[in-house]
This record gives C-alpha cells, sequence and structure tokens, in this order.
C-alpha cells in the first residue's frame, strides 16, 4: 500500500504542473508573485535547453496606478500658445490638498475629498531669468526665485506680500523650509538660512565659515536631529556629498562639518534622505545613469555604498520615501522597490514638471493637470498562445526566479490543443485514482481496527481466567494438558476390539 502511494505522489504532482492551452487562447497559466527577476526557458526531455523557444512567454512586471486627475483649463488664462507650459511646480498641504503653480503665476487648488478646483491670479512681479519654485509651510506658501520672493497666507489670500531682506542671487537651485527656517542652495556661493519669524534675517554658510577650499552646491536634505539641532547633506559638484552639522540658536548658526567626498566628486545629478536616515544620490558617468544608496555611520565618521541600481534613461529628480526610491525622467520613469534590492521598473508620462511623495502617494504635475495616483505592481506572468490548431503539441519550461530567499525553479508542461475529452478523462482518472486510494485506506483501517479489537477481548478474558482459584485457573491457562490426554481417550475407544453392533452407544449410556 505504501509503495502504491510512492508511485503515485510523483503522478499526481506531475499532473498539477501540467496546463492546456487551446487554439485562440491567450492564456496567464500562474503569476509569480514574489519574484524580483525571472527568466524562462523551454526544454527538452533531457533538460537541455531549446533555444527557438514557442508560444510562451514571461510577461515582465508592469506598474499600473490608481488615482485622480484635475484638469486646468485653457480658457482661464491669458491667450497663450497651445503648446506653451501653464503648470511649472507643485506641493502638498495635509492629506487632500494639491497646490500648482503656473507660469504666469497662477495658483491652482484641488481638493481631493470634494474635486473642487479653484484658480487664483497672484499680479506677482516675474523673474525673467528663472521660474519660481513653490514651498509650502505650517501657514504660508512661498514663491522663491534667485531674484524675488513672495508668501500667501493660504487661509487668507489677502494676507501676501513680498519676503523682507531678500537678496538677489546669482544662481538658485533648490530651496526647502524645516521649523521656521528657509534654506537655499546657491552654488559657488554656498546656502543661505533666512529666518522666517525674525523678520527673514539671513545667514550664508560659504566655503569659510565650512572649511572648504571652494565649493558648488546643487542639491540637499535636511534632518532634525533634536531642537534647533539639524544634519544637511549637501550635493557639491566638487566635494561630493558633503553633512555638515547646524545648531541654531536665536539669530546664531553653528556649523561642523563631519564628512566630506562621499560618493563620486563630480557626477552628482540629486540626493534624497530616506526615513532610516539612508542616503540616495543619482549620477550621471558618461552616458550612464544610476543610483546609489549608501550607509553613513556620523558618529564614527564612516560611509559605504549598499547598493546601485542602473537607470537606462536620463535622470532629472529623485525622491524616496520607506518602500520605493521615485526617480523623474523626461518621458519615462521609475519606481525602485530598494529595500529588496529590486530592479528599476519603468513608467511613461510625458511633460511632467516635478513628482511629490507624500506617504505611499505619488503626487504631480504636468503642464495642464495635476495627478495623484499610488503605485502597485503587476507581478511576472507566465502567459501562452498558439496561433495553429492542426496538431497536439506538449512542450516543457523551467523558470527561474529570485526572491527574497534566493534563487529558485520550477518546471512545468504546456499541452496545446488537447481535446477537452482528452482533459476530461484525465481529471476522471485523477478523480478515480484519489477514491480508489481512500477506499483502500478504509479497508486497511478496518481490518487493522477488528484485530485490534480481537487482541483487546483476548486480553481481557485472560485476565479474568486469573482471577480464578489457583487449580481452575491453573487448567485453564495451560489447555495444552486437557488436550494432552483427550486424543488418548479417544485412541482408547477407537481401538477396542468391538463388534459391529457393540460399535452403536445406547441412548444414556455414559462413556465415562
Amino acid at each position: 500500500m505504501i509503495i502504491f502511494i510512492y508511485f503515485l505522489i510523483p503522478t499526481i504532482s506531475k499532473a498539477i504542473q501540467t496546463y492546456f492551452v487551446q487554439f485562440g487562447e491567450v492564456k496567464t497559466l500562474f503569476e509569480v508573485v514574489d519574484a524580483l527577476e525571472a527568466q524562462l526557458i523551454q526544454i527538452d526531455d533531457n533538460n537541455k535547453i531549446i533555444t527557438n523557444s514557442q508560444f510562451c512567454i514571461l510577461s515582465k512586471r508592469t506598474l499600473f496606478t490608481e488615482g485622480q486627475t484635475f484638469q486646468l483649463t485653457n480658457y482661464e488664462f491669458d491667450p497663450i500658445s497651445e503648446d506653451s507650459d501653464l503648470l511649472i511646480d507643485i506641493v502638498i498641504y495635509g492629506n487632500s490638498d494639491i497646490y500648482g503653480l503656473t507660469i504666469n503665476n497662477g495658483l491652482f487648488h484641488a481638493n481631493l475629498n470634494t474635486k473642487i478646483t479653484n484658480l487664483y491670479h497672484l499680479n506677482f512681479t516675474d523673474d525673467q531669468n528663472q521660474l519660481p519654485q513653490l514651498i509650502i509651510s505650517s501657514k504660508h506658501l512661498f514663491f522663491v526665485s534667485a531674484n524675488y520672493a513672495y508668501y500667501l497666507d493660504f487661509l487668507n489670500l489677502q494676507n501676501k506680500g513680498p519676503v523682507l531682506n531678500w537678496q538677489s542671487k546669482k544662481t538658485l537651485y533648490y530651496s526647502e523650509i524645516m521649523d521656521n527656517y528657509l534654506f537655499s542652495v546657491l552654488g559657488i556661493d554656498g546656502l543661505e538660512i533666512y529666518f522666517i519669524d525674525q523678520d527673514y534675517q539671513s545667514y550664508l554658510l560659504d566655503h569659510q565659515s565650512i572649511g572648504l577650499l571652494t565649493i558648488d552646491f546643487r542639491d540637499f536634505s535636511i534632518v532634525k536631529i533634536k531642537d534647533n539641532n539639524y544634519f544637511l547633506y549637501i550635493l557639491c559638484k566638487i566635494n561630493g556629498v558633503i553633512i555638515i552639522e547646524l545648531i541654531i540658536s536665536d539669530t546664531k548658526i553653528l556649523s561642523k562639518l563631519l564628512l566630506k567626498n562621499i560618493g563620486s566628486k563630480t557626477d552628482g545629478i540629486a540626493l534624497t534622505i530616506n526615513f532610516n536616515e539612508a542616503l540616495f544620490v543619482a549620477y550621471k558617468t558618461k552616458n550612464q545613469y544610476y543610483v546609489i544608496q549608501f550607509n553613513i555611520e556620523i558618529v564614527s565618521r564612516k560611509w559605504g555604498s549598499v547598493a546601485r541600481f542602473n537607470i537606462s534613461n536620463k535622470i532629472i529628480d529623485i525622491d524616496v520615501n520607506n518602500q520605493f526610491i521615485l526617480v523623474q525622467g523626461t518621458h519615462t520613469h521609475f519606481i525602485i522597490y530598494y529595500l529588496d534590492k529590486q530592479n528599476a521598473i519603468p513608467f511613461q508620462l510625458t511633460s511632467v514638471k516635478q513628482f511629490v511623495l507624500a506617504d505611499n502617494n505619488i503626487y504631480g504635475t504636468t503642464s495642464k493637470y495635476l495627478f495623484q495616483f499610488q503605485p502597485k505592481i503587476q507581478p511576472f506572468q507566465i502567459k501562452c498562445f498558439i496561433d495553429s490548431d492542426s496538431n497536439q503539441i506538449e512542450q516543457k519550461y523551467k523558470l527561474m526566479y529570485r526572491n527574497n530567499q534566493g534563487w529558485q525553479q520550477k518546471e512545468f508542461k504546456v499541452n496545446f490543443n488537447h481535446s477537452s475529452l482528452i482533459v476530461q478523462k484525465s481529471f476522471l482518472l485523477f478523480v478515480f485514482l484519489l477514491f480508489f486510494i481512500q477506499i483502500l485506506l478504509c479497508v486497511a483501517y478496518r481490518l487493522y481496527k477488528n484485530q485490534r479489537e480481537i487482541l483487546t477481548q483476548s486480553q481481557i478474558l485472560e485476565s479474568k481466567i486469573r482471577q480464578l482459584p489457583q487449580n481452575r485457573a491453573s487448567k485453564l491457562l495451560m489447555p495444552h494438558t486437557f488436550r494432552a490426554t483427550q486424543p488418548n481417550l479417544e485412541t482408547r475407544i477407537n481401538t477396542n476390539d468391538f463388534t459391529d453392533d457393540n460399535t452403536i452407544l445406547q441412548k444414556d449410556k455414559k462413556i465415562f
């Protein structure tokens, strides 16, 4: 019985790994949900690779989205050409409000819950040399460029005006607000800090105050350590990534250079920091774009690269949350699930001006739309199709894939153009075999149960006999003594010389 089951189980397993595809049917056999990368090959019965694989393909992971868009209508603007850019920047306020900045200083507001949109004309002075950046604080919106800066109270739109003490700059690459401080990187001039709640008094962090011979700052991220204590991660085109500790007290700032020359010194494009202060930097070396993940140990003043993610298109900017890296390109963008060391997953979206990550949602703006979506991954799929119904074909495949536990493999067969009758017979045979096994198991169990009952009754009888008086129990427990005397007696009776008449016993006559 056990041997029968031993030989039957591989047959059942093999049947489970066989799939059936009919003519004209595009069939998804199964998904490999946990695969990070995968490869499908066709093999023969000797497990040799067949180079010209047919009928089945491995569908790569794709990104699909669920979200909503808000269109900026053309008639609300002054007459401009249809191809001109309108929306140029975006910020998020809370969990439901999106603000977009237009090229002619309009503010486009959309509420995700009510789906209501509004457009406000601000009439700020234009900077002909640079488009402004839109920044948000807890109370105000800021419109910042190299030559001017304006604030707007978004709870009271009448409360607006120029930022006091704003000084014109040669270049302004990027600005960000943390607490009541506005930080701006200024290229070779360093980094400027404005005190918002103290009439925008400013402090310039230049190469002398930092302790470097020359600098060229292009991007930065800031991390708050405790009250008035911050770490600045600055992308420099001369010194690579540098880390500066800031201690801010009233209008006084103490700075200390902690690390420098992190990563490539000259090839950096953008940087960002995730929730546990892992550093991500985008680079371009010759014609190759890529993102490096760094592990920084500030206390021990050490750093090292953790992973590299190659990008097949141009990188404009990057952002990160606790799950993935968002890489902004021109028309093709990428999502990288860096915790699993996955390859970059591309998606297409044209005319994107800016992306913003908030929680697991991606917000952004094109020239005419504000949008919000949540990315989801369609895993690897095995799909099969046959365009001829003339022959029945059976092919064997091997799927090799990598998940978090390492490389795995799975073999399976695909039968093409098998009739439904054959499939039905195979299924009925499989059901019959299972039913037959069940009957055999039931019979074996019944026999085993009966044998146990007989053994139990025998043990009970023996126990009762042992409880009888000694002489009686001895005779019953030793039946061989009684059986030994009976044959002798029977022999004695049957061997006596009786005549035929005397061999018939009388009815009541006793033999002994």
